[in-house]
């Protein structure tokens, strides 16, 4: 069988949406949202305020020949979480790991991309830097921040607890230069996608990072509201148009564009 080509791929994608399953309870505009503290190059806003990234062209071509719109708006994380918890204004949620309590709350998309979680700390604390040899062993410096409403299931922390009142990055670093907190966590691959909306936390010569050792690279998914009618229909046609776009190359080539590693 010839395999797919670029061109094949969209009449296929429409025929998954012709079921009549597909389109009896589905509603005719789907809301999606993603974190307003920015999640570059996946999802965020520009200077104008419009959104760009990835995942936001992901959405883009997953609808492209559906009968349903879609839209995608920012939010603070919490509340996009909620928000889609309850399936009325907003759907499904963007860019998210996985956790026992959010599968138990949603249904999960299949992975679209991985992420690697990384520790970071002030050289003003560590001036001799600072290596662990286990994620169990980073609380022992003291305390470790993060981003409110983040899951940081998969860094391989075990039952350290984890302070997480922080809206941004740039905020956690700010609170490590000034000793409130030890270290703070969060996804490389982000922290330094800042730099294309000119925050580079990474230029700063007094912030030290390393990957976290026992920690594995971290899939990302969307989350569909379990109260949404016919949301399992929803998974099965985001999952297979995932899979025809990657059978194709076009997820690769959509990775590429956006300067994402092939994985």
């Amino acid at each position: 069988m010839r395999p797919l080509t670029a061109l094949a791929v969209l009449p296929l994608m429409t025929l998954f949406w012709l079921s009549a399953g597909a389109r009896a309870e589905l509603p005719p505009r789907l809301q999606f949202c993603a974190d307003a503290a920015q999640w570059p190059p996946f999802s965020y806003s520009d200077s104008k305020g419009m959104m760009q990234g990835y995942t936001v062209d992901l959405v883009e071509r997953i609808f492209a020949d559906s009968p349903h719109q879609a839209s995608v708006e920012q939010l603070p994380w919490r509340r996009c979480l909620a928000a889609t918890e309850q399936g009325k204004q907003f759907q499904v949620a963007l860019d998210a790991s996985s956790s026992d309590e959010r599968r138990r709350k949603f249904l999960l998309s299949r992975d679209y991309y991985q992420l690697t979680p990384y520790y970071f700390y002030s050289l003003r604390s560590f001036p001799d830097g600072l290596t662990i040899n286990s994620g169990s062993e980073l609380g022992q410096h003291g305390t470790i921040c993060g981003i409110a409403g983040y899951s940081y299931t998969n860094f391989a922390l075990g039952d350290t607890p984890i302070y997480k009142e922080m809206k941004d990055f740039a905020t956690l670093k700010e609170m490590a230069h000034r000793g409130r907190c030890a270290t703070f966590i969060g996804r490389f691959e982000i922290v330094s996608g800042l730099a294309n909306l000119g925050v580079n936390l990474l230029r700063d010569p007094q912030l030290g990072y390393a990957p976290i050792p026992d920690a594995q690279s971290e899939p990302f998914y969307m989350l569909i509201s379990r109260n949404l009618a016919d949301a399992d229909k929803l998974k099965q046609q985001i999952d297979q148009k995932i899979d025809a776009l990657e059978a194709s190359g076009e997820l690769r080539k959509l990775k590429e564009n956006h300067g994402i590693k092939n994985q």
